[in-house]
């Protein structure tokens, strides 16, 4: 059965004052959805959809807004032994597209929806598509 830890990626951590506008723009450099944050409190995670319906869609200033104003907290966290059937259950039960792998308090890395989409769509499908190019 395949896991969390054989198909996570790296993770990315910001700081909790960072500002929005900041955070935006590195997740577009590094073309990612979601970043981490360590806070006194535990570990939070702040997503497109965050910066989306948190700032953008309620005209907010995302230079006077920091990463902690906007991150989802407490953020739900997976072990690195899960199953990808359990993930898939947690991704759909609470529209989740991003999980943080977490053992033992440490941070091993993020799964998302892509990353389990990988392991379900067969090489045979790519090809048979053309999906070679497509980024999974």
């Amino acid at each position: 059965m395949v896991t969390a830890k054989e198909i996570m990626h790296q993770h990315t951590f910001v700081p909790a004052g960072m500002p929005i506008n900041e955070v935006a723009a590195l997740m577009t450099e590094k073309k990612i959805g979601s970043v981490l944050i360590k806070t006194a409190k535990g570990l939070g995670i702040l997503t497109e959809r965050d910066i989306n319906g948190k700032v953008v869609a309620k005209a907010k200033d995302p230079k006077k807004l920091k990463a902690e104003d906007v991150m989802t907290f407490p953020a739900k966290t997976i072990a690195p032994n899960t199953d990808i059937y359990q993930i898939c259950a947690i991704f759909t039960e609470n529209r989740f597209r991003r999980l943080p792998v977490v053992d033992n308090g440490e941070v091993l890395g993020v799964l998302t929806t892509r990353d389990v989409v990988k392991q379900f769509v067969p090489p045979l499908i790519r090809e048979t598509y053309h999906f070679q190019d497509f980024r999974f």
